[in-house]
């Protein structure tokens, strides 16, 4: 086996490690790596186009690799629901829904949460609203059944941030105190709607009397 023969047999399981593994991070790890490889080996080997195809693909997994790490390190330092949000936002999709119009329903499949943009967004099994900055149907994601806990309607014309369940945990994965600190936002979320459903309860109460 010649030296260049070694170095492309080592390219090529780097490359075959890449699909086995489920996280960023280390897909990016693999790719850098299965691109120096490769450059070895096409050098030893004159093989030019393979040396032109991965001088693009190594600088391109580097500059995603450092975008990752900044992202999850961003998330790490997070120390309230504003920065956390922030953090999540460069994983969300832009979305509009017009007034009026059912983001979920109470009892569906939470495949996803949004952060809101602009407009409001009711709960009515709550009788609250979301606005700008907060965040919606993040508490459905985690539970237990994975079912929404409430229904939400746009009383405006809202633009928002969609993320989906598998990008969510896919930042866990890669960073499990992200998912302490989406887990510490849920809690708020249902705090603060307890204390509502405790004042509107008292309210009725001393209503009746």
């Amino acid at each position: 086996m010649t030296l260049a023969d070694f170095f492309g047999y080592v390219a090529a399981a780097l490359l075959l490690g890449t699909f086995s593994v489920r996280t960023m991070i280390p897909l990016r790890i693999l790719g850098i790596s299965s691109s120096v490889a490769f450059l070895i080996y096409a050098y030893l080997g004159s093989l030019t186009p393979i040396i032109i195809l991965h001088v693009i693909l190594l600088p391109l997994n580097l500059y995603r690799f450092v975008e990752i790490f900044r992202q999850t390190r961003d998330a790490e330092g997070a120390t309230n629901s504003a920065e956390g949000l922030a953090v999540l936002l460069p994983f969300a999709d832009s979305v509009v829904s017009p007034a009026g119009e059912t983001l979920f329903r109470k009892g569906d499949n939470a495949d996803n949460m949004y952060v809101v943009s602009s407009g409001r967004v009711r709960l009515p099994e709550l009788d609250t609203e979301i606005g700008p900055g907060e965040m919606v149907g993040e508490v459905g994601m985690f539970s237990l059944d994975g079912r929404r806990m409430t229904t939400a309607i746009c009383t405006e014309d809202c633009k928002l941030r969609r993320i989906g369940r598998e990008r969510v945990r896919e930042l866990v994965f890669q960073n499990p105190r992200i998912g302490f600190h989406l887990i510490g936002i849920v809690t708020d979320r249902l705090l603060e709607d307890l204390k509502g459903l405790e004042k509107r309860l008292s309210e009725n109460a001393g209503g009746a009397r």
